[in-house]
């Protein structure tokens, strides 16, 4: 290749830096102990210096949960912090929450869900174990993480109808968790490229299992309301349908009309 073409291939690069618009991320995180339940076992991660934002639901009752998604976003954080990829932090948790249970912490069959975003550069990835969701809300709502749950089982092998979800006997069973005395959990992820007013949700069951994803579509449309105000609204929604568990959720907004200020 002649110099003077290497030159322009390098200042068309330089250009392309220069036209390509820093990417701005705003996010909101709220949680609801409910209406039913009598301690609060969701636990939610928003690093933004990171560019890392998690929700965790805790499971086990005699609030061990608690102590479960508590222990889950810790060492997520300490492990991204450290440097360690996403899969391998949220692998870091699992343990981190059965060491808990052999060192007399929290009781034993403990556990949580999680599922947590993070962005580099124009790149996501969105990694989870068990039914915490993550959502993406781009000209219309798309769920990007697929639930570890028997329901989820069932209905890819046809065995179920949508319609019959919500009065199925294992309507909340899930396939895996962290910790629970499970001895290896997979982790499962999906990438992409975030795009300008790209809005994502992360979540426990508490919102989505109370919310269908029309009511959330409905509420992520509105392009005139703070990403604060919204996530208020769905949680008001998530009581409104009865608040049967606790509810967490975080928004997270690239650049523009689905972030605006208080």
């Amino acid at each position: 290749m002649e110099f003077k073409s290497v030159v322009k291939l390098f200042s068309n690069w330089i250009e392309g830096l220069r036209s390509s618009p820093a990417i701005k991320i705003d996010s909101a995180a709220l949680t609801d102990i409910g209406l039913v339940r009598e301690n609060n076992e969701d636990s939610f991660l928003s690093l933004p210096e990171y560019n890392l934002w998690a929700v965790a639901d805790g499971m086990g009752g005699c609030e061990s949960g608690e102590v479960a998604s508590a222990i889950a976003i810790k060492h997520l954080k300490d492990a991204i912090v450290a440097g360690e990829d996403l899969i391998s932090a949220i692998e870091n948790s699992h343990q981190a929450i059965n060491q808990a249970v052999i060192d007399g912490i929290g009781a034993k069959g403990m556990g949580a869900t999680i599922v947590a975003l993070r962005i580099q550069g124009d790149q996501y990835q969105i990694a989870w174990v068990g039914d915490s969701r993550c959502y993406l809300y781009r000209e219309h709502l798309k769920q990007l993480s697929k639930d570890h749950s028997y329901i989820q089982l069932m209905l890819d092998q046809g065995l179920i109808k949508e319609s019959e979800i919500e009065n199925h006997p294992y309507n909340n069973a899930i396939t895996q968790a962290l910790g629970g005395t499970g001895e290896t959990i997979t982790v499962d992820s999906v990438t992409g490229t975030v795009r300008e007013n790209d809005l994502f949700l992360l979540c426990s069951d508490g919102l989505s299992g109370e919310i269908s994803d029309d009511g959330i579509e409905k509420i992520l449309f509105r392009q005139d309301e703070s990403l604060l105000t919204k996530a208020q609204q769905l949680i008001n929604q998530a009581l409104k349908a009865g608040g049967k568990d606790n509810i967490a959720l975080i928004l997270i907004a690239i650049n523009g009309k689905n972030a605006l200020p208080e």
